[in-house]
């Protein structure tokens, strides 16, 4: 009885296509075979294990230098600067930086997230596009995603917190918790025994969290598409330098509540000191600014940022001083 086995023949392809950079004809014409048996063979390799590809970004002394600058500069434990693919941010280009942004930093969460058993997930374009890019990874049900901040808007998906939390949960195989509440409620209005208890039980979970992921938002000067009403100051001094987690926050470290007539259920910013592993992906047009105060005001502790945002917060810190 005769056994036919193809894995050298397979294997010996893999190598003249992937290391000697031969074309799949080339490679036919070799070994006297046709092309679609070269393209099998391939096929067969990969599904094999016999190739693995590993894709790396390249070494650079700028992204290097910036990531070493903006770690001291801010007093962060970590920084990762991804080098993004314009030469300038403006509103024209500010959805390339946001996704050349969240596709690396999809790339370091599986990493940055390890040991960590519950996390809260913050709202956001950035935070939302990031995980898009994640594999999914070994399933771990012992670990737990839950929300930062309620859900906002009805049609705006950056905003669903719910969302956000399924799509991460999938990604590494963990539990999730949700807030199933009105996402937003009036002053006079009074919440349902059903949300209460809701609300109690995943502040309970954010007693335990040791992980925190989120994004920031630019200053309001009265055009943030997610809001309209917001608090108002009257002095540079006192104006406001950033928005997380629904709430704005001030050069002095003190923060409050964005909207004055509806009530956001939200993870307090002052209590992000006291979370052991707090990540802020943020970049994109006019972020620079509100990633300084947010970092001086201790809210987060591991940056992921674009080079031009890196940039822009080291020239600020430098008028600054």
């Amino acid at each position: 009885m005769s056994i036919k086995n193809d894995s050298a023949l397979a294997y010996r392809i893999a190598r003249y296509y992937y290391l000697d950079n031969l074309s799949q004809s080339e490679i036919a014409q070799m070994e006297q075979i046709s092309r679609s048996t070269v393209s099998r063979m391939l096929d067969k390799a990969r599904a094999g294990g016999m190739v693995t590809i590993d894709i790396k970004m390249p070494v650079s002394p700028l992204i290097d230098k910036l990531e070493a600058d903006l770690k001291a500069a801010l007093g962060l434990s970590r920084v990762i600067v991804v080098p993004a693919s314009v030469s300038e941010s403006n509103e024209s280009t500010d959805e390339t930086v946001v996704q050349d942004l969240a596709s690396i930093a999809a790339t370091h969460m599986t990493e940055l997230l390890k040991g960590c058993k519950v996390i809260g997930l913050g709202w956001g374009r950035t935070l939302y596009s990031t995980v898009g890019y994640m594999p999914f990874v070994e399933p771990d049900d012992s670990r737990l995603f839950i929300p930062l901040v309620s859900n906002y808007s009805v049609r705006n998906r950056f905003l669903q917190t719910s969302t956000i939390v399924s799509r991460y949960g999938e990604r590494f195989g963990a539990q999730t918790y949700y807030l199933n509440i009105s996402g937003v409620k009036r002053p006079d209005e009074q919440r349902t025994e059903s949300e209460i208890l809701n609300i109690k039980q995943l502040e309970s979970y954010w007693e335990k969290m040791d992980a925190a992921v989120m994004s920031l938002g630019t200053p309001l000067k009265g055009k943030n598409p997610y809001h309209s009403e917001v608090a108002r100051f009257a002095s540079d001094e006192e104006r406001e330098r950033g928005e997380m987690l629904s709430q704005l926050y001030y050069a002095n470290g003190t923060s409050c509540w964005m909207g004055r007539d509806v009530e956001v259920v939200a993870f307090p910013l002052d209590k992000l000191k006291d979370v052991k592993n707090v990540i802020c992906i943020a970049g994109g047009l006019d972020k620079a600014e509100p990633v300084i105060y947010a970092a001086r005001n201790g809210y987060f502790k591991t940056l992921i940022t674009d080079h031009l945002t890196a940039i822009s917060a080291l020239e600020a810190l430098a008028k600054m001083d």
